[in-house]
């Protein structure tokens, strides 16, 4: 139990005592609130996952005594809201909701704040009943109310009719909310790994990265950017008013049985601000194991042999989006057992598993990798994941780590296995430190795998191959031609002709004669051809075996491995 003075009655108090969340949780809010003393402990939980914004909106009327509502349901009656100008809206945090018995109700942030109380009451006329929503409801709504009157000026620059400006106007919040809550929801049901909402000249795109590949989805008027960007805006905690800076933000959503991780980006561009979310499953019950990876026979002895060694290091590599922290979860899945102290160091943690110390990285708070990692070798760690290798003090931390006899797992951006080598040497690590310590160096990319249901074959003589694959030669495939399959579409692939993905590897173990090239400043072909003379199957020659056993085309193949 954290060790902590919780006020009786406060509202941290009162999420403790309904079970939402732990006097843990609340001590971690606090020492994230060191940092940033205006904001609230309340914004801070739910920014953390470990509440809603409902949780707290709930909470605070409850030790209130004010009504709770959710605008969502409610809706925004716009004769009522319009009683008040936008200006004053955004500048109190406050939006008049609807009318009943002559009252007002309106939702606000403070509801106890007696001098806006006061004014909203000279503005309108009438009585005033505050009532509290969630956070991110009630910003959404006022943005919303905000863009509906600056849609009145540019109706009448364009002189629709009057009837057209009403029918404009005779909505509420709802279509932004319900158009973000639809891409969003559509997007895990098809599988999404990201979102891409951009503005063109004349229309709003959405696009899913599905299986790697962006897919148009739906194009939307350009009118509704403006308010989709503010929804999204408002859901990752960003500023909706600053439009000339990139952002970052975070979310959490939960879609029947299952918790996501949103992590929000937007990006100026010429026609409005681009957005792309990207959705990551939290859930401890799906860890890879490593067979669940494919590995062919040929890769996974080897590989398996340097994952169990006692200490040393082994890196992980791939372009972003390769299915390497997967890779290293079922690495940990294999590995770590009740005898041995494992920790994690994550940017960010991606999936809970039970057993394992997880760490997230929080470079505002001072918490990077390279001090992270050094707090980390105090805490008597039996096997260590850096979730980055992205600068030198990191690389030389990990490597002093595996030196003095931990095992130490992470990933690093390079084309391939025996560029990781190169790599380091040109970070700044000694060849004699990565000589001692690298035990090996797995390199991977994800390829598609062909529709089933709608594969098709086809033959391909020896010299048409060629033209594909010039060095097919040296891959040892014996005949004059061969079957292979192409995708073709169907419903259930939704016309791609691909469904799912798996990993293609190389692997490259680090053996005495590879220590002597890495002390000698070897090229990276001369590691690589070391290594496959050693029984290194490169990607290529991996990625070609699925496709001559039908798993994926020769078209995928190129376009993902070079």
């Amino acid at each position: 139990m954290a060790n902590i003075n919780i006020i009786p009655g406060s509202l941290a108090a009162r999420l403790i005592k309904q079970g939402v969340i732990t006097a843990d949780n609340l001590q971690e809010a606090l020492e994230v609130q060191k940092a940033n003393k205006q904001q609230p402990i309340g914004s801070i939980l739910v920014r953390l996952g470990y509440c809603t914004e409902e949780d707290v909106a709930r909470t605070l009327a409850e030790k209130t005594g004010t009504k709770f509502v959710s605008i969502d349901e409610t809706g925004v009656n716009i004769a009522v809201a319009n009683l008040i100008t936008p200006e004053f809206a955004m500048r109190e945090n406050v939006l008049p909701l609807y009318e009943e018995d002559g009252v007002i109700y309106v939702a606000m942030k403070n509801p106890n704040n007696i001098l806006v109380k006061d004014n909203l009451r000279l503005i309108t006329g009438h009585d005033i009943c505050p009532v509290i929503a969630a956070d991110m409801e009630l910003a959404a709504a006022i943005e919303n109310f905000a863009n509906m009157n600056a849609g009145v000026n540019d109706y009448s620059e364009e002189e629709d009719s009057d009837e057209e400006i009403v029918e404009n106007l005779d909505i509420d919040d709802k279509p932004a909310v319900q158009l973000v809550n639809q891409i969003i929801n559509n997007a895990i049901k098809a599988g999404a790994s990201d979102i891409h909402i951009e503005a063109l000249e004349k229309h709003m795109r959405v696009r899913f990265r599905i299986d790697g590949v962006l897919q148009e989805i739906l194009q939307n008027p350009i009118k509704m950017f403006g308010a989709v960007v503010s929804r999204v805006k408002v859901i990752g905690g960003m500023d909706i008013a600053e439009r000339r800076i990139p952002q970052d933000g975070r979310a959490t959503v939960k879609y029947e049985d299952r918790t996501l991780d949103i992590r929000i980006a937007t990006m100026p561009t010429v026609f409005g601000e681009k957005i792309v979310m990207r959705l990551l499953e939290r859930d401890s019950g799906q860890v890879a194991t490593l067979s669940d990876l494919n590995f062919s026979e040929r890769q996974y002895d080897r590989f398996y042999r340097a994952i169990n060694m006692p200490y040393g290091f082994l890196l992980v590599t791939g372009p972003t989006g390769s299915g390497k922290s997967t890779t290293l979860y079922a690495c940990l899945a294999e590995i770590s057992t009740i005898d041995k102290n494992t920790i994690t160091l994550e940017d960010p943690v991606e999936r809970r598993m039970p057993g394992v110390n997880q760490c997230q990285m929080n470079n505002r708070a001072g918490m990077t990798f390279a001090a992270a990692l050094r707090s980390v070798l105090r805490s008597d760690p039996d096997i260590v994941l850096v979730g980055e290798i992205r600068d030198a003090e990191t690389a030389k931390i990990a490597i002093e780590a595996a030196l003095t006899g931990h095992m130490v797992l992470s990933t690093l951006h390079t084309n391939d296995s025996s560029g990781a080598v190169t790599r380091l040497d040109e970070m700044g690590v000694e060849p004699f430190l990565t000589a001692s310590s690298l035990v090996g160096v797995l390199a991977q990319r994800l390829v598609r795998k062909l529709c089933p249901k709608c594969k098709e074959k086809y033959t391909l003589s020896r010299s048409e191959i060629y033209k594909i694959i010039p060095d097919f030669d040296i891959y040892g495939y014996e005949g004059d031609s061969f079957e292979f399959y192409r995708a073709t579409g169907c419903l259930t692939c939704n016309n791609t002709g691909y469904k799912g993905r798996e990993a293609v590897f190389e692997f490259l173990s680090v053996t005495e004669e590879m220590k002597q090239l890495i002390l000698d400043r070897a090229t990276v072909a001369q590691v690589k051809e070391l290594a496959i003379k050693q029984g290194m199957h490169t990607m290529k020659d991996e990625g070609l075996e699925k496709v001559m056993k039908g798993r994926t085309s020769l078209e995928e193949l190129m376009r993902v491995i070079a």
